[in-house]
């Protein structure tokens, strides 16, 4: 499977934009610069955003397509977006196993931009699972 991974398009974001609503990801302040997109045969088949705060990076808002999950497609999209920024990442997840085997570690000792994270996703995404905090140094 060739993948091509890029910053989206106008009608690509759009398409990411529903998405991120559908999966209810986190959905604030998006900005299409910051995201990268996994395509084959220019169909869109996962996405996934580095967001760079004043104090921190954080990978966030990451989603494979329903259809396309257990392929491999999200996991070579982080290594991908992992390899193109400069440690330390952060990130709020509810799957720290899946993190892990990238490096993440969790953390509770985390920027006040990422705490604020993971108040936002419990109050507002909610979920039965627990949010943490991860850290790749």
């Amino acid at each position: 499977m060739t993948l091509i991974f890029k910053t989206p398009s106008e009608k690509e974001f759009y398409e990411v934009r529903s998405l991120i609503k559908e999966y209810e990801l986190d959905d604030r302040n998006l900005k299409k610069e910051e995201f990268t997109i996994a395509l084959q045969n220019e169909q869109l088949l996962a996405f996934g955003r580095l967001r760079k705060h004043t104090d921190c990076v954080e990978l966030c808002s990451v989603g494979v397509l329903k259809t396309n999950r257990n392929k491999g497609i999200g996991t070579a999209l982080i290594n991908y977006m992992i390899s193109h920024t400069t440690p330390p990442i952060y990130l709020v997840c509810i799957i720290p196993d899946f993190f892990s085997r990238f490096g993440f570690q969790l953390t509770t000792n985390c920027p006040a931009t990422i705490k604020d994270k993971i108040n936002y996703c419990t109050c507002k995404l909610v979920v039965p699972e627990t949010y943490v905090a991860m850290l790749l140094k």
